[in-house]
């Protein structure tokens, strides 16, 4: 496609160019500040060029001229910039290819999901490369963590406090009626098989899609921290529960240890 990124039928904007290189210059330099004598040093732009850019950056508020020694340096914009990319976008960038490969392994499809308070969020897929796929548009799907695969998984392996809070959340939610129907010490009982089992799964469990056959595992971040989940999903009528680990754990497991290498 034309806009695709990286298509050489759209020529560079030098503009936009120089000014990354200044605030990456800015970045670089000692407590995020520096003088246009050093940020031209540093990018090998002319002083005036550098004048310019910089000039423009403080009318959009990224950079701020100090009153002390005239140095400029990075705002508080930049940071909310850099707030907005978070551990979760991170994990569904990797995640990316390993899925394209997983599901070309298994041919079912696969999807990623982070938490959202009570919920999963699907972050990527490969519906729209299995030939086996029965949903379209699953990317910001939210799942109920009580009665999906990848919700069970991430709070059998995500550490105690996690654990509980997040219960504790579901639980008000379920007061008001606001999640599906499950007690929470039932939940407890999945967990613990879910926990010795070593992978989350599901058959036909969650009402809203009841021929989904599901197993997932978690994907870990910085500190051991469960970061996301990953699955393998089929239908419940082409496949018997047992059969599900049997066939693709592990090729489910070797996914989650690439999109962790990546991250």
């Amino acid at each position: 496609m034309a806009d695709e990124l990286g298509d050489s039928s759209y020529k560079q904007v030098q503009g936009l160019t120089r000014g990354l290189a200044v605030l990456r210059a800015l970045t670089a330099s000692a407590n995020g500040r520096a003088q246009i004598s050093d940020i031209s040093a540093a990018t090998k732009l002319h002083r005036t060029t550098v004048r310019r850019l910089l000039e423009t950056l403080g009318v959009e508020g990224f950079v701020e001229r100090s009153g002390d020694d005239g140095a400029f340096q990075l705002t508080q914009e930049i940071k909310r910039l850099a707030d907005n990319f978070s551990v979760f976008d991170n994990v569904a960038a990797a995640a990316a290819d390993v899925l394209r490969d997983l599901t070309a392994e298994v041919t079912w499809p696969c999807s990623l999901a982070t938490p959202y308070e009570h919920m999963m969020e699907i972050r990527a897929a490969t519906h729209h490369l299995s030939p086996l796929s029965f949903h379209r548009g699953v990317i910001g799907r939210r799942l109920p963590m009580l009665l999906t695969s990848m919700g069970r998984a991430y709070l059998a392996f995500s550490s105690n406090v996690v654990r509980e809070r997040t219960l504790d959340l579901i639980a008000a939610r379920y007061e008001l009626g606001e999640v599906p129907l499950m007690s929470l010490s039932t939940f407890r009982q999945i967990l613990a098989r879910t926990q010795e089992a070593g992978y989350g799964s599901n058959f036909g469990d969650w009402t809203a899609d009841k021929k989904v056959a599901a197993i997932a595992v978690p994907v870990r971040g910085e500190r051991n921290t469960v970061v996301a989940c990953v699955n393998v999903v089929a239908i419940t009528r082409a496949t018997k529960p047992q059969q599900l680990a049997a066939k693709y754990l592990e090729p489910l497991r070797a996914a989650a240890k690439r999109i962790e290498k990546a991250l």
